[in-house]
């Protein structure tokens, strides 16, 4: 059976996997007996659940075909590095990054399917037999400089699978902001019993830029405290509906939609387009007294103007789960702006990620062994992955 996949306008045929595999096969191995070797490859520190959770899921990806074989071999690059990558994808980092260990590179000799958070320079030397990289988050370009795109390796992105979770550290933030929490403890803190009264969000307009599945999760409860909702995404024409907006603006009416908002949330993913997306003109587009949130990406801010923004009262509250360079240095004049709220890249939850990532995984690899289109496939280009986060 011959399935054919449309991506951005392109017609590609997805093979079933033998027939992809055909020159590659071991000789003396038929098509039958080939293992499936899959690498578990993200950071292991990130495993922060019961070690028999992990267990359980290994054990369903194994059950899902008698050929596969799992390897638990992790690699894992510095936060700052993945934060250089991600930015710019073209640019050679090759010193920076670990050096492979003998174990890691039998795992990169063999594997043919990867779950990674990062991936090796020259993947294809490294990676012979790698065809399909499943990342961990709907933000991908970090794996692009690893050239998956000249080697024909796909990428699919997790895209959804920390969407509610983030979209609830959103309204956290709004409300937070909105309803003076903070003062409020700083008064019970000072033993001063002094009124401090917030704004109703029902009634107020929130806009979404960016709106992927996180944008869509924010929308959905944004609604549900009464919010009028607009959004921007890349795809919009002018005149296009979503049912979950009041309005949904091109990505050139970005300062239309700007001009009607008590709150922006930005949720947009790493690439050309977005980097340097909110500057100085677009938070002097905001209402004075407006909010921004930023859950994205650090790079789609200039973090100068955003603290000019907010030091001039102009914004009247700020708050980003990501910053340009990550880690965050403590030397950083962010940390003593006004009103800005900083967390560490910890708007998801981990309590649901890891059963929603391996679920997707074990989707895909369904998928991929059929030769059927894969979910949340990314559009690969010379620089950056499309697509919205």
């Amino acid at each position: 059976m011959e399935v054919w996949n449309t991506v951005n306008g392109d017609v590609a045929l997805l093979l079933p996997r033998q027939t992809i595999l055909g020159d590659c096969m071991r000789v003396g191995e038929s098509d039958t007996t080939a293992p499936i070797v899959v690498g578990i490859m993200y950071p292991g520190e990130w495993e922060l659940r019961p070690r028999e959770e992990f267990e359980r899921d290994l054990a369903a990806l194994k059950a899902l075909d008698p050929r596969i074989e799992v390897l638990d071999v992790r690699y894992t690059e510095s936060e700052q590095l993945r934060t250089q990558r991600g930015a710019k994808p073209n640019e050679d980092y090759r010193q920076l990054c670990p050096e492979l260990t003998p174990q890691q590179r039998d795992a990169f000799g063999r594997v043919e399917v990867a779950l990674a958070m990062d991936l090796p320079f020259d993947v294809s030397t490294v990676a012979p037999n790698l065809r399909w990289v499943q990342g961990m988050g709907a933000g991908a370009s970090q794996l692009l400089s690893a050239g998956l795109g000249p080697a024909e390796i796909r990428l699919t992105n997790a895209a959804g699978v920390n969407a509610v979770s983030i979209s609830e550290f959103v309204l956290a933030r709004l409300l937070q902001q909105w309803k003076r929490l903070p003062e409020i403890d700083a008064m019970q803190r000072a033993h001063s019993w002094e009124p401090k009264y917030g704004k109703e969000i029902a009634g107020s307009t929130l806009g979404i830029v960016g709106f992927g599945a996180i944008g869509r999760q924010v929308a959905l409860r944004a609604r549900a405290f009464g919010m009028e909702v607009l959004a921007t995404r890349a795809s919009a024409r002018p005149g296009d509906n979503d049912p979950d907006v009041d309005g949904l603006f091109p990505a050139d009416q970005l300062h239309v939609m700007l001009a009607r908002c008590d709150a922006v949330v930005s949720a947009v993913p790493e690439r050309a387009a977005t980097r340097g997306l909110f500057g100085d003109v677009e938070f002097a587009a905001m209402p004075k007294g407006s909010l921004f949130i930023n859950v994205g990406r650090g790079s789609a801010v200039d973090e100068r103007a955003l603290s000019e923004a907010l030091s001039s009262g102009h914004l009247a509250g700020a708050a980003i789960d990501v910053a340009s360079t990550e880690p965050l240095d403590a030397s950083s004049a962010l940390w003593e702006v006004p009103n800005l709220l900083i967390s560490a890249h910890c708007s998801t939850s981990s309590d649901n990620f890891w059963a929603n990532l391996h679920a997707l995984f074990r989707s895909n690899l369904r998928h991929y062994l059929a030769g059927e289109s894969l979910e949340n496939q990314v559009v690969l280009d010379d620089e950056i992955a499309l697509g919205e986060k």
